[in-house]
């Protein structure tokens, strides 16, 4: 009997270990990307890519993964692409190579939707003829490379420099929604008895508006005075307009008394999870107003059910290009503004919008210096500019990427 126990305990151990393994049940090519659907949640530490350039190519490994069959990838195609390879590279790690006709900027990325997919952007079209192939067997070799290709641990959604100029056009007549945050009852920070972070991202909002408005834009206000909005109301009003854009202005603030004179500087948000103490101690402040205990302890499961792909990374696109036309701009007519950079948070106002969204923390108004500057009409000016130069930079951009 103890003999039959030891097996049956043999058994359920071997089976457990040999099913911890992943598996990659289908790949296929939507939206001009390559996705890859799992059988379980995949742990983006598993993931690694490579990148090579002679012949450009993209080679990612995802360990403690199995190909669910030789044929889980067949039938590939997409215009820029040269060729798919897919195989067991090992026994325990899938290889998924992207050659390409020319080098491109390759984003891979989780989709908070669905932990069990993951995310790969392809090229865009090539006069070049594209072909698909699926290298069956054990290995899929790398084929050497003359030139040094660069080996990077996967971490989704760190900002790119986009380059370019607030010149040009859009094709078409785009809708912007401009919120400024707060209102009424909700004062947001508080600096002393005179200065309102309601007051002044409601002053910078109306005049993003009026240079999106010279700039062609359609541009509709969440609120033009001094009135309390529900967060959740601001962005149904986006999607009720059918905006193609969604941008939320406010301005922060630091509560330790001791870091008041230091912490200082422009921030832009889009939304994400994030692992970032400092980033979620901002996304709490901002939501503290709408949220009871009930919501804040669910806060995070809601936000990973409407969080998409697609609009996850043009969101992050769009707040790269606002932050850096805000301090190009600011930059030209002070001096010690502060970089804070692009990050992830999860911002309640942007949870539910339907469009690209991102929140604009303009500066601190516990500083003394910045929240001097924050109620200067100059300041405010090209503040403005700059959020409005960010949009049209970000929307002639992306009509390049899909046209």
């Amino acid at each position: 009997m103890r003999l039959i126990w030891l097996i049956l305990f043999w058994s359920l151990t071997t089976n457990a270990l040999f099913s911890d393994a992943n598996i990659l049940k289908k790949v296929e090519v939507r939206n001009k990307e390559l996705h890859l659907i799992f059988s379980r949640w995949l742990n983006i530490k598993d993931v690694k890519k490579m990148v090579l350039h002679n012949p450009p190519r993209v080679v990612i490994d995802i360990k403690n993964t199995r190909l669910s069959d030789k044929k889980v990838a067949s039938n590939l195609s997409s215009k820029g692409v040269k060729s798919f390879r897919i195989s067991q590279y090992k026994k325990n790690i899938v290889r998924v190579v992207i050659e390409s006709y020319k080098k491109y900027n390759c984003k891979n990325y989780q989709p908070m939707s669905s932990r069990s997919f993951y995310h790969i952007t392809l090229p865009k079209k090539s006069n070049g003829v594209t072909i698909a192939t699926v290298i069956e067997g054990e290995n899929c070799a790398i084929p050497i490379d003359n030139t040094k290709g660069d080996y990077q641990d996967e971490k989704p959604f760190m900002p790119n420099i986009f380059t370019s100029s607030s010149s040009g056009s859009t094709t078409k007549k785009y809708t912007i929604v401009v919120d400024a945050g707060h209102g009424g009852k909700d004062s947001g920070a508080v600096a002393g008895k005179h200065y309102y972070e309601k007051t002044v991202v409601l002053q910078i909002a109306k005049r993003v508006s009026k240079y999106l408005k010279a700039k062609g834009f359609i541009v509709k206000m969440t609120r033009n005075d001094d009135r309390f909005i529900k967060l959740k109301n601001r962005t149904k009003f986006a999607n009720r307009n059918k905006a193609d854009i969604f941008v939320s202005i406010h301005a922060n603030a630091v509560g330790k008394k001791s870091r008041r004179n230091i912490v200082h500087g422009v921030e832009t948000y889009f939304l994400q999870t994030t692992r970032s103490a400092r980033a979620s101690r901002v996304a709490a402040k901002e939501n503290s107003v709408v949220l009871n205990k009930n919501d804040r302890l669910s806060n995070n499961v809601i936000l990973n059910s409407v969080l998409s792909g697609p609009k996850l990374v043009q969101s992050h696109k769009l707040a790269i290009d606002i932050q850096k036309r805000v301090i190009s701009n600011l930059k030209r007519g002070y001096k010690g503004v502060n970089n804070g950079g692009v990050k992830p948070a999860p911002f309640w106002v942007l949870v539910g919008a339907q469009m690209p969204s991102v929140l604009v923390e303009v500066g601190y108004i516990t500083h003394p210096r910045e929240r001097q500057r924050l109620f200067m009409s100059s300041y405010q000016d090209k503040i403005a500019r700059g959020i409005a130069e960010g949009v049209k930079i970000y929307l002639i951009n992306h009509e390049k990427e899909i046209y």
